[in-house]
């Protein structure tokens, strides 16, 4: 069960890590700007390859990478977006990294061997 969490979980912060790289950089190659563009694929790429080596650690930082998006653009989204559109950009920026940490910590976690509940 803790592989397939693990296998989950990477898969879930390679799809988001990826998505985020792809859009900045789309919007840099738009803009003509490249140092925030690689500071900020080094920034959400960095957790995942750590967790490929690292499990725990990298699913410690996806949660910190998940938290540190939920401070820098919660007041963005309270006052410029509706009810709506917060679930949606919600559920694409902090939540996926959020889950893949929650995954990969629970992975990482030795599992004490199973007791069998007692029956009277």
């Amino acid at each position: 069960m803790p592989s397939r969490m693990r296998h989950v979980a990477m898969a879930l912060a390679l799809l988001w890590s990826a998505w985020w790289v792809f859009f900045d950089a789309a919007d840099a190659i738009q803009r003509q700007e490249w140092g925030n563009a690689i500071l900020f694929a080094v920034a959400i790429a960095a957790p995942v390859a750590i967790a490929w080596k690292w499990p725990a650690a990298g699913g410690a930082l996806l949660i910190l990478a998940s938290v540190v998006s939920v401070w820098m653009y919660a007041q963005m989204w309270i006052r410029g977006l509706d009810f709506w559109q917060i679930v949606v950009m919600f559920a694409i920026l902090p939540l996926p990294p959020l889950a893949a940490g929650t995954l990969l910590l629970a992975s990482s976690h030795p599992h004490l061997p199973h007791k069998p509940a007692h029956t009277l």
